[in-house]
């Protein structure tokens, strides 16, 4: 995490006008969202309501007049080991064992080749070694063309399926977006739904929420809602708020889960919580459609619901300082200010990061990724120069709490 690389970012640490942290109250009864604490963001796919075919039953249709709840979403692996084949039990008799061991090698393990451009030593060395971080970190460099790297789409695929091999689901997760979007190679969506089914069951949330989309999407060929659902509810669960969005506009219709409004008003109110301002809309026109008991209902599921804790192998690709090479400490004091200004400004702009504490976690990308995804920024939950600026105009705009 190259945070505070900016020049952007050292204005933020000396924001004199920013919310100090005790004087920022965390949002009431906010469910904790946790969401990939990567780079690696969802992809920006939506679907619209035509590609939720089946109307929900007039029984449980919102008002009349009210407009019709759409779909939207944002739209994921495993290895490829077998098992070796089995030996006759002849073959292995102890009469049929070679006693004289000293003409049995073991073959070397060949170092991996890594081109000299890759630096610092650190993840050169890493990397000959097989550690599959650094295999994937040296195929992100590759696919975005930084560090010193020129962008080779070829060769970050290269890089991306040794990590993958090794079962890192970042890795087959990001493969899962290249074939979906045919970054570099012709566009593959089987392939893609390989990539993405390894990652998601492996844990990783954005791959569960990008094979959902596929499915709902009839991206494969028709639609899927039963597996659809099934991808976004354990995404939902997980914190990712563009399935809890898509989970909501299921439950109302009745695609892939029983219809239940209830339900529906929980997901979006979740949603709404995690800062999606469609959400919050589309919560009250189903809290139009609830009789008093149900609303009541439908209020305790959302407020008792609390997100699962993610597998930070399966999520997380932050790489150790020592191979970014630039020196910068996620521990430094100047950092820790910066992060919880961040926070503070977030939290007084509707976007829940939680108490500031000056910890990039999960909840604080969550909040990043809404914020930037509320102005039109690529919702990567970075903080980047775009989005340092945008955090500060707001800053600016934004009375401070008494």
């Amino acid at each position: 995490l190259a945070i505070l690389a900016f020049p952007l970012g050292r204005t933020l640490i000396g924001q004199q006008s920013s919310p100090a942290p005790q004087e920022i109250a965390a949002l009431t009864s906010a469910a904790e969202s946790t969401a990939q604490p990567t780079a690696e963001p969802a992809s920006a796919m939506q679907l619209d309501a035509s590609q939720v075919a089946s109307p929900a039953p007039a029984s449980a249709s919102l008002p009349e007049g009210a407009a019709p709840v759409p779909v939207v979403t944002t739209a994921p692996q495993q290895s490829h080991l077998t098992e070796p084949a089995s030996l006759p039990a002849s073959s292995v008799s102890p009469t049929n064992v070679a006693q004289d061991t000293s003409t049995f090698h073991q073959p070397e393990q060949q170092a991996l080749a890594v081109p000299a451009e890759i630096q610092p030593a650190a993840l050169a060395d890493a990397a000959r070694t097989g550690d599959a971080l650094a295999l994937f970190e040296i195929g992100s460099r590759y696919s975005e063309g930084r560090n010193g790297i020129t962008a080779d789409p070829k060769e970050a695929i290269r890089w991306y399926q040794l990590a993958a091999d090794k079962n890192f689901a970042p890795a087959d997760y990001r493969l899962g977006s290249i074939y979906e979007k045919g970054t570099g190679v012709e566009r593959d969506i089987n392939k893609a739904r390989d990539h993405y089914t390894r990652a998601a069951e492996a844990g990783n949330a954005n791959a569960m929420h990008n094979l959902a989309v596929l499915y709902a999407s009839g991206a494969l060929g028709s639609q899927d809602y039963a597996t659809a659902a099934k991808w976004f509810i354990q995404a939902a669960n997980l914190g990712v708020t563009d399935s809890q969005f898509n989970l909501a506009i299921l439950a109302a219709r009745g695609n892939g889960v029983p219809q239940d409004l209830t339900e529906s008003y929980k997901w979006f109110a979740v949603a709404a919580k995690g800062g999606d301002k469609d959400a919050a809309a589309k919560r009250d026109e189903v809290a139009r459609a609830l009789k008093p008991d149900q609303m009541d209902k439908a209020r305790a599921k959302a407020e008792t619901w609390q997100a699962q804790a993610q597998d930070s192998r399966a999520n997380d690709s932050t790489v150790p300082d020592t191979w970014t090479g630039n020196g910068v400490k996620t521990s430094s004091v100047d950092m820790k200010k910066a992060i919880r200004n961040i926070q503070a400004i977030l939290n007084n702009n509707g976007f829940d990061a939680g108490k500031p504490d000056g910890e990039l976690g999960a909840k604080t990308v969550t909040a990043l990724r809404s914020f930037q995804k509320s102005i039109g920024l690529e919702p990567s939950g970075k903080v980047d120069d775009d989005t340092v600026r945008a955090l500060l105009e707001r800053n600016k705009a934004a009375p401070r709490n008494a």
